[in-house]
């Protein structure tokens, strides 16, 4: 062990210090995940055998922290760029090109980017413990930061508990007095939030200028609660989104600086095959009114878990409805999800909030199939309309990675 630290203090420079669970880039420009050297046997192997100059992260005490790959492919990949000496330019797309695909039934080729952003997030939910110093053994243990891994369903509107929702974003407006958190949001990555479109500007308040994630309870400061405020530079409208209807009702918007992942604060996958979006129950959360009287919203977050419901069904809910104008095709099943049921559901003020299930593949994560257009009216059979997020895959891949 002592030869392969000498050696590792040899291949490697000056660096940035960073710690075990951030993510990093390695020598040939494949991502990797920040790891004790003795945890990545591929990258010790290599050492050992001396074929391979190391990406460093930092240290933890006296052990190294290396750039761990995702793949063993990637590993290869990095040993052949040294030997030819090539140095490719480095873009989110090659970053993953040679990763090994995730296999998903039913999903597309446009999906797998997204699949492996999803993978590569998960990575985000484990940090390496170090046991107490009266333990016996202080080796460092790989601990999920995750509330739980097996969160049933909401039976009805109730309180979010602390980092269950670590995506859940609230967007804010300027203010002659602050900042009006008036609708939600989804961290989908490091410097995206996607919602809806129609939050983009509010009549009263302008554009939306701020993000907040990390947070329970948007008034109090007592709590264990990390919140980081983002101011938003760039607001993107899918270029088919029209004011004067509900269609196409999606948005990313885009911080200036990225956020930190934590225990508090995490994206969630977007959906990459449409039979992930059955037609169960999904959960919906926000800080929006929980009842028609309330002049603001809830301070803290809300969960509910809703039945997805069959677009034919939706559609005879909004007969005769004001809310028909804008939507003068009625439900389009491609572009639009109906999730809801009387006396049960996000209300309004939880516009461009997320609508998730579980993603089943990587623990602790969520797959946001819908994001809140048109609020459900409180106590009426009026089901919520979600823009379907798997629609617009290609979209936002585009924009967010692209």
């Amino acid at each position: 062990m002592v030869i392969i630290i000498l050696s590792f203090l040899l291949l490697t420079r000056a660096f940035a210090q960073k710690n075990t669970g951030d993510f990093c880039i390695m020598k040939g420009g494949n991502p990797g995940i920040c790891t004790e050297l003795s945890q990545c046997t591929i990258i010790d192997q290599q050492l050992q055998n001396g074929t391979l100059a190391v990406a460093r992260c930092g240290w933890a005490g006296f052990l190294p922290i290396i750039c761990c790959p995702l793949s063993s492919q990637d590993i290869s990949t990095e040993t052949l760029r040294e030997r030819s000496g090539a140095k490719p330019k480095v873009t989110m797309h090659s970053m993953f090109s040679t990763s090994t695909p995730l296999v998903v039934p039913g999903a597309t080729k446009l999906g797998l980017l997204a699949m492996q952003m999803c993978t590569l997030y998960t990575k985000s939910v484990y940090t390496l413990v170090i046991p107490p110093i009266l333990a016996g053994d202080r080796k460092p243990v790989n601990t999920s930061l995750c509330l739980s891994k097996s969160q049933k369903l909401i039976v009805g509107g109730t309180k979010a508990e602390p980092k269950e929702f670590p995506h859940m974003v609230a967007v804010g407006y300027n203010t002659g007095s602050g900042i009006d958190w008036g609708c939600g949001g989804t961290l989908v990555s490091e410097s995206f939030v996607l919602t809806a479109a129609h939050c983009t500007f509010s009549s009263n308040s302008g554009f939306a200028e701020w993000i907040r994630v990390g947070d329970l309870n948007l008034r109090q400061t007592s709590d264990d609660a990390k919140p980081q405020d983002r101011k938003i530079i760039k607001r993107i409208h899918h270029p088919s989104y029209q004011a004067s209807s509900h269609y196409h009702d999606i948005a990313l918007l885009k911080t200036d600086i990225p956020v930190n992942f934590d225990s508090w604060v995490r994206p969630a996958c977007l959906p990459t095959a449409r039979s992930l979006e059955y037609t169960g129950k999904a959960i919906a959360t926000g800080w929006g009114k929980v009842d028609w009287n309330d002049e603001e919203g809830s301070n803290t977050l809300l969960k509910v878990t809703l039945p997805v419901m069959p677009p034919g069904t939706c559609n005879q809910t909004f007969n005769g409805n004001t809310i028909n104008s804008k939507l003068v095709y009625g439900i389009v099943d491609d572009w639009q999800i109906c999730a809801g049921e009387e006396g049960k559901d996000t209300c309004q003020g939880d516009s461009g909030g997320p609508l998730v299930i579980p993603d089943a593949a990587n623990d602790c994560m969520y797959n946001v199939i819908g994001v809140t257009s048109v609020g459900r009216l409180c106590g009426t059979i009026i089901p919520g309309v979600y823009t379907r997020v798997y629609y617009y895959l290609s979209w936002l891949e585009e924009e967010i990675w692209g």
